[in-house]
């Protein structure tokens, strides 16, 4: 979501001939980015699990993962319990290889509406969500670049008439990029300037 509205913005600002340039690097590149992984792939298709595999053994470039397991086994080290936090777009709890070794809060109740551990973050059972909201969900809209660039400019130009301010060429641009964010994070809901 963040890049299409960064996309949508910036491709606003392109004049025809920048579009062109633009447009005609852009196949160059995607043709050489086809041309060049259809040259140098790893085969046709890769085999299940290439990313756990090891470029020597099986001439997959993975993480060597067998490898990596034999050599903690022999040093006949004791496992510990680790705790990973996942910093990233969330995870599937309900998936079912993590359903099993998903992180519970033993504090908390699920689904009962209440921060039974008292952390201020109501039915936190697999930690918590901090790019949502209150209610734990993603606030997709609140992240975007067309929000960015809203409440970025917001005290410069909500509520001003352009016509009675002494804007520069580049101002003039910054304060219409501005109006097109106010439309897609605000909509028609309100009207300022």
């Amino acid at each position: 979501m963040v890049s299409s509205n960064f996309a949508r913005f910036a491709f606003l600002q392109l004049k025809p001939q920048h579009m062109y340039n633009l447009l005609r690097r852009t196949l160059w590149i995607a043709l050489f980015g086809f041309f060049s992984t259809s040259l140098f792939a790893q085969g046709d298709q890769a085999p299940h699990g290439w990313q756990f595999m090891d470029k020597k053994t099986s001439g997959f470039n993975g993480i060597s993962l067998d490898k990596a397991y034999d050599f903690l086994k022999s040093k006949k080290l004791k496992s510990k319990t680790v705790i990973v936090a996942v910093i990233d777009s969330g995870i599937d709890t309900t998936h079912e290889d993590l359903r099993s070794v998903e992180w519970h809060n033993p504090y908390e109740i699920a689904g009962n509406g209440v921060d039974d551990d008292q952390n201020g973050y109501i039915d936190d059972i697999y930690g918590w969500n901090f790019l949502g909201g209150k209610d734990g969900r993603n606030v997709e809209d609140d992240s975007s670049e067309g929000a960015r660039i809203y409440h970025g400019l917001r005290s410069k130009y909500e509520g001003k008439d352009p016509s009675t301010m002494n804007l520069s060429k580049e101002e003039k641009e910054e304060y219409e990029l501005w109006k097109r964010a106010e439309q897609t994070v605000v909509g028609d809901s309100k009207v300022s300037g």
